[in-house]
């Protein structure tokens, strides 16, 4: 789907001289916004007037990450449904070694009465042919 790369900062590693946990998020989140920029959103707008809200996140480390590494993060959606989405994460340093996934759960969200709502019709269309090329590789 789309490919972000990610330098890791020195806010990024822990006590334990690798990437915390916490910052594999930063990472998936920055790597969304890029992601949403080439499709003319952004995370607070999505279309009729809806932001996103992040709903539930996962993940998983395979190898330790340190400072300085370039990180490329694939993501591609999994899961579609009526006011939520599933994009999932493969990120790979830069010898190509994976390490590190993880899973961000997304709803569609009316800030103004602050509640979930339907995905926008563009952006439904979107993931929708996204996922179908993924599905086929």
């Amino acid at each position: 789907m789309f490919i972000s790369k990610y330098q890791v900062r020195i806010s990024d590693i822990n006590y334990g001289g690798h990437m915390g946990n916490e910052r594999a998020l930063v990472a998936f989140q920055q790597a969304r916004i890029e992601w949403l920029k080439t499709i003319g959103l952004s995370e607070i707008s999505i279309g009729e007037d809806k932001g996103l809200i992040q709903r539930r996140a996962n993940v998983e480390y395979l190898r330790e990450i340190s400072l300085g590494d370039i990180l490329n993060i694939k993501i591609y959606p999994v899961e579609i449904r009526g006011s939520y989405f599933v994009l999932s994460h493969e990120v790979t340093n830069q010898e190509g070694v994976k390490v590190l996934t993880g899973n961000v759960t997304l709803g569609s969200f009316d800030y103004s009465d602050k509640k979930l709502a339907k995905i926008p019709n563009t952006l439904k269309k979107i993931l929708e042919k996204e996922k179908s090329q993924n599905d086929r590789v």
